[in-house]
């Protein structure tokens, strides 16, 4: 056997493993190379997966009216019924409530008077029970027209007093002192005619209250 051919075949067995070794090696690398690319990718992947989740949370935060609406609805009752509120508490504080006039018993009734030869028909108003009333603090109404008070001679009307509503010049009403001989000032015709209905009404000045209201019928 030839010895050169033996070392020829040799080196080229070596040179063949060599070869095989470099390729495996460069195999190894590239898919080293393979994976650490995908790896990136994948990273990237998530990278934009994430980022697309903060905008949509943005988009949906930013667009979405679902969640806002019944906010803004409670706020908006809220502020109506804080205006509301404050607007009653106004109008009630604002209010000037005044005390009851004193309880008071007054009767009305029809009949008639003599003044020399003459006979008229008034209305005789008696002080039954209750507080005295001041004379300048009530005003008296016949059907709605005020009667003269000023032929009255006295200050205050109290229990078992009685008064006269009367009827004077130019159809004019008065209230006259009772019995009507202590007045001054004396009936010239008929308050209320026979059959007639009259209306009578006392309100009270300082409070502003009706104290007094009946309808009488001549005769009553």
């Amino acid at each position: 056997m030839n010895p050169e051919k033996e070392i020829k075949g040799t080196n080229r067995k070596g040179t063949e493993r060599k070869g095989t070794e470099r390729k495996g090696t460069e195999r190894k690398g590239t898919e080293r190379k393979g994976t650490e690319i995908k790896g990136t990718n994948r990273k990237e992947t998530g990278l934009k997966k994430a980022e697309k989740k903060k905008t949509g949370l943005k988009s949906n935060i930013l667009t979405d009216k679902r969640g806002i609406s019944p906010v803004v609805g409670v706020l908006l009752l809220l502020a109506i019924t804080v205006v509301m509120a404050g607007y009653l508490a106004t109008e009630v504080l604002s209010f000037e409530f005044k005390a009851p006039a004193p309880p008071v018993s007054l009767n009305a009734r029809t009949e008639k008077v003599a003044v020399g030869s003459a006979e008229y028909s008034v209305i005789r108003l008696e002080h039954v029970g209750g507080a005295p009333l001041s004379v300048s603090n009530i005003r008296v109404l016949i059907n709605q027209t005020e009667a003269d008070l000023s032929y009255l001679q006295k200050e205050s009307f109290v229990i078992g007093e009685s008064l006269l509503l009367c009827g004077i010049e130019n159809n004019k009403a008065a209230v006259l002192t009772y019995p009507v001989s202590s007045s001054t000032k004396k009936p010239s015709r008929n308050i209320i005619e026979s059959g007639e209905m009259k209306e009578v009404t006392i309100v009270d000045l300082s409070h502003n209250q009706i104290i007094f209201k009946k309808t009488i019928r001549s005769g009553n």
